[in-house]
């Protein structure tokens, strides 16, 4: 019986990390310690990966952005996080956060 219970709470602490990650938390935790003048495109890369798409302005500007989805519940939703570099790869500031 013991295992049974066990193995309904593994499945629901699962089904709720899907939920809460999914929807953006992971990027916004994972961002929070971005500072603009200091962090690098490199370090944005290697904090949340590749990102979903590279917008480059004739400046010399790039804009970053990360796109996830909803999670389990929530999938016809997409939450984006978006970072401003500049010429320099220094972040400017932040262009959209979930």
């Amino acid at each position: 019986m013991r295992t049974l219970a066990l193995l309904a709470a593994v499945i629901a602490t699962l089904a709720c990390a899907a939920c809460v990650d999914g929807g953006g938390a992971l990027v916004s935790s994972a961002a929070s310690h971005f500072t603009p003048g200091v962090t690098t495109r490199t370090d944005a890369i290697a904090a949340l990966g590749p990102p979903s798409s590279v917008y480059e302005a004739a400046n010399g500007e790039k804009t970053l952005a990360w796109a996830r989805d909803g999670g389990l519940f929530a999938g016809d939703e997409t939450h984006q996080y978006a970072a401003v570099f500049g010429p320099d790869d220094k972040m400017l500031r932040v262009a959209s956060a979930p």
